[in-house]
């Protein structure tokens, strides 16, 4: 084994052991001078040297711990974000909102993955209808356009009409530019004057960049995104998705 490497250990596990145990182990290595030190590493070392599995066994120890932190630290940042979206009433959604277990999307209309995962996101709505909330997060990343079919289909809510417009969006195969946002609207029964009319309005922007923040806060960077009954997944792996689904409501039974 390199005895570099065994040095860097040497050098990170006095780190670890310091933030661990406090300040009486510093004190303790205080109270050494160098002579010892030196004596105290030469034996760590050789022993080290003599069973590498011993320190592979640590950095095994080290990437649980790292990854269980990572765990802990993103269900902390999920909670508030997941608290206040299943409460907002403003937030489009379909199923009960007393459903036992909710789908969190955050998507936008440009993203080829979040087409893919569209019929399979419906499938999960209807297969376990009167079981499953899904509530539908505009998070538009992608460019300028997405921006403005995001507005638009919250406009479109105000009508009643957010689901048609949202399936007709995610079916489309071209760029939402005005005109397509216009002719998908009007096609889904949308006032389309009225639309355009509230799509100006601060209240939409706003809802907007609370989404945009809330995916910040939980760590949300690409689309889509899931969180379901807590439980984050990144990209479009719906097996992921279903399986956490299916958890959510043996737990429930």
């Amino acid at each position: 084994m390199n005895s570099q490497i065994v040095k860097r250990f040497l050098g990170c596990s006095a780190i670890a052991t310091t933030m661990l145990f406090g300040a009486s182990i510093a004190q303790a290595d205080e109270a050494l001078n160098a002579g010892q030190k030196a004596e105290v590493e030469s034996v760590i070392e050789d022993y080290l040297m003599k069973n590498p599995e011993v320190l592979l066994r640590a950095i095994q120890n080290v990437q649980i711990w790292q990854a269980t932190e990572k765990a802990r630290q993103q269900a902390e940042a999920i909670t508030p974000v997941w608290d206040a979206l299943v409460a907002d009433s403003s937030v489009p959604s379909i199923g009960p909102v007393d459903a036992p277990v909710t789908v969190i999307e955050f998507f936008d209309y440009h993203c080829g993955y979040c087409k893919s995962a569209f019929d399979g996101v419906m499938d999960i709505a209807k297969e376990h209808d009167g079981k499953v909330r899904t509530i539908f997060v505009e998070f538009p990343i992608l460019r300028e356009e997405s921006a403005t079919a995001a507005r638009a289909a919250l406009a479109a809510d105000k009508q009643g009409k957010y689901m048609e417009v949202h399936e007709a969006f995610m079916s489309n195969r071209g760029l939402l530019d005005d005109v397509r946002i216009d002719e998908l609207a009007a096609g889904a029964g949308v006032d389309v004057t009225k639309m355009r009319e509230d799509m100006k309005s601060p209240e939409i922007g706003g809802m907007i960049a609370q989404y945009a923040a809330m995916a910040r806060t939980v760590g949300i960077s690409g689309t889509p995104a899931f969180i379901i009954n807590g439980s984050l997944v990144s990209g479009a792996d719906m097996e992921r998705v279903n399986a956490l689904v299916k958890a959510g409501l043996e737990e429930a039974s």
